[in-house]
């Protein structure tokens, strides 16, 4: 699955980040690995913070069918967690590794034809990550000393689409198809 969103990040310095971020989504069953790309900047300036790449293996914990009040098929609200590692360059100076973890929940449904594969989903998600190396941090803040630890949370809201095996993308068919032409499994 591809797709895009936006991002808000806030750090143990108390600089505030907005950014639009990329993300190529491979699923095997349960389990996802994905690439994500990003650009931030400062909330108060405007300037330009940093660029991220990152790497994220995901976990589906749970997932649910549920009718939509809008359209005739199923919607699947999941539950993942992810572990991410992303790798940080800066614009004013240096780069960072960072390492963490977060939630998303995801609403994702099918497409509109009666035999499409095609998927799209809507995504919040929440992440703590945290650097790898500390003192790579102080460098890069003022000569004040830091009084929390250098954690950062994103919050971000997006959609993807892609395409999935038959069998999966059945789940999302028209409430309204005749039993004569789709068969139940």
């Amino acid at each position: 699955m591809f797709g895009g969103g936006v991002i808000a990040a806030r750090g143990g310095d108390e600089v505030g980040a907005v950014g639009v971020g990329l993300e190529a989504t491979y699923w095997w069953h349960r389990i996802g690995i994905a690439a994500e790309g990003s650009r931030r900047w400062e909330v108060e300036s405007g300037a330009p913070q940093s660029i991220t790449v990152a790497g994220s293996l995901r976990l589906l914990l749970a997932d649910q069918l549920l009718g939509s009040f809008i359209e005739p098929r199923d919607l699947e609200l999941g539950l993942e967690i992810h572990g991410v590692v992303e790798k940080a360059w800066f614009d004013d100076a240096g780069t960072a590794v960072n390492y963490g973890g977060g939630i998303a929940l995801r609403l994702r449904g099918g497409g509109d034809a009666f035999d499409s594969t095609l998927l799209a989903e809507t995504r919040l998600f929440v992440r703590v990550m945290a650097p790898r190396d500390r003192d790579e941090v102080s460098m890069r803040t003022t000569d004040q000393p830091m009084t929390r630890e250098p954690m950062m949370i994103v919050v971000g809201l997006g959609a993807t689409w892609g395409s999935a095996e038959r069998k999966y993308a059945d789940r999302f068919r028209s409430r309204f198809a005749t039993p004569l032409l789709f068969p139940e499994r």
